[in-house]
């Protein structure tokens, strides 16, 4: 059976944004005057937009301490951490402008983090700084350090870790810093994050796992969301066995939208699958009503008919396949192949099976005409002999023998179809033709047998 299409999930585009303040107060050791006029200064070209200005005024505060020793670089302020960070700050806001300034950023905030472990917002900017550089495990790393640091725990930054996590394939990292977002920030398990934790689930085969929030996304999302959620919990529970719980959803969906064609294609293959031919043709019936079919989903109409005994809705459905087929073939090359005679025996068996003889006979003919293969020409010299229509037959068997089509048999039949039409002389050849072949020699040698006996009675 053909799977209900996979939807594809969500894409899984995070952005994230600077997660502290451009200026912050210093937590772990005083401003120095000196340092405190340098971030004053600072601040006031950042609000200017100066930012390539505030940088060098930084970095020539910080170039002192070279001049001096450690204790008083220390006691002016030329080392704080906190001029680090409003250094990654203002590389950070010049970011656009090339990623040598997010690099810069990084190196400044790594110095601020590595004077003041604690300093979690220049965690975050640091994670921010590894996302934009595409460094996705250390982004995570710093983001977690920010929120173990933060006085004020936000959800929003084991989100953001997981998200990094997910996007460098640590699927279990991702979902750890997730777990940690369900359970100690659950209000903020929005809709939108629910589907980062069910691509974080299906990436570890975790597919069972996720089902509870399949369902919950299946039924609180919006418009064209909600749709593609409800297919995929549905294909899950295809795909997971749960045959009930496929069957009991795919009817509620077509209770919900009959309208909807995808649900009723997807009822009519949880049916398929389970080879019960009958529900599956009427919801596949229903499926036709509303789309247009394919010319695959056309053929498998047709078959459903045919395996369900209604031959002649089957034969008019093999038509309008040909005809659809005819009209934008798949492969042209294959017109007068294998598949043609495919074709057209469909056609012509289901006609046959409806005790439609003459319109089989008509098709048969219809596709010999059109180049298909000695099987065609098989059925219709097996129909013409069935019909009683004997030397019709005897000429297509002789063709068929001819083309080297089962000649054996093709012969045989040949001769009873001669005799059948009163040519005992045509019998004759076809049946000593036979006798070539050891399967049906000892057959045909009776038949000849008969046919001297009876040549030889009428003489008398």
């Amino acid at each position: 059976m053909a799977k209900v299409l996979w939807a594809c999930l969500v894409s899984l585009l995070t952005v994230l944004s600077v997660c502290a303040p451009l200026s912050a107060d210093p937590q772990k050791d005083p401003l120095p005057v000196a340092a405190g006029m340098c971030a004053n200064k600072v601040s006031a070209l950042m609000d200017k937009g100066n930012y390539a200005d505030a940088v060098r005024h930084i970095e020539s505060f910080q170039a002192k301490a070279k001049t001096v020793d450690p204790d008083t670089a220390h006691s002016k302020g030329y080392t704080h951490y906190y001029l680090d960070f409003l250094l990654g700050n203002c590389c950070m806001m010049m970011e656009k402008q090339g990623a040598g300034y997010v690099k810069k950023a990084v190196s400044a905030y790594e110095q601020a983090v590595k004077k003041y472990d604690g300093f979690y917002q220049a965690w975050l900017n640091l994670g921010h700084c590894r996302y934009s550089l595409e460094q996705m495990d250390k982004a995570a790393l710093a983001l977690i350090r920010g929120y173990d640091t933060a006085p004020e725990k936000k959800g929003v930054y084991l989100y953001q870790a997981a998200t990094c996590y997910y996007l460098n394939a640590d699927y279990q990292k991702a979902l750890d810093a997730f777990s940690r977002l369900q359970k100690d920030h659950p209000a903020e398990v929005t809709l939108d994050r629910t589907e980062v934790l069910v691509n974080i689930l299906f990436s570890l085969k975790k597919n069972r796992q996720a089902l509870p929030y399949l369902r919950e996304l299946a039924e609180k999302s919006k418009a064209e969301k909600k749709k593609t959620w409800q297919e995929v919990l549905l294909y899950q529970y295809m795909e997971l066995g749960m045959e009930k719980q496929a069957l009991d959803y795919a009817v509620t969906l077509t209770r919900q939208e009959p309208e909807e064609p995808k649900w009723w294609r997807a009822l009519a293959h949880i049916h398929l699958d389970k080879n019960r031919l009958e529900k599956g043709l009427e919801a596949f019936m229903i499926y036709s009503f509303t789309t247009p079919l394919s010319a695959s989903e056309t053929k498998l109409l047709a078959d459903l008919f045919a395996g369900c005994n209604i031959p002649l809705e089957a034969a008019r459905v093999y038509e309008a396949w040909l005809e659809k087929i005819q009209k934008d073939p798949t492969d042209p090359t294959d017109i007068k192949g294998k598949k043609m005679t495919d074709r057209f025996l469909a056609i012509a068996q289901a006609y046959l099976q409806g005790r439609d003889y003459e319109t089989a006979l008509k098709w048969a003919e219809t596709g010999l005409s059109q180049g298909c293969d000695a099987r065609l020409l098989a059925f219709k010299a097996d129909l013409l002999f069935r019909e009683k229509k004997y030397q019709p037959a005897y000429i297509a068997y002789k063709e068929l023998a001819d083309r080297g089509n089962s000649p054996g048999r093709s012969w045989l039949m040949a001769g009873y179809a001669a005799l059948s039409s009163d040519n005992p002389e045509q019998a004759k050849q076809a049946f000593s033709r036979a006798c070539k072949y050891p399967k049906e020699k000892p057959t045909a040698l009776a038949a000849l047998k008969q046919i001297r006996a009876r040549l030889a009675a009428e003489e008398i």
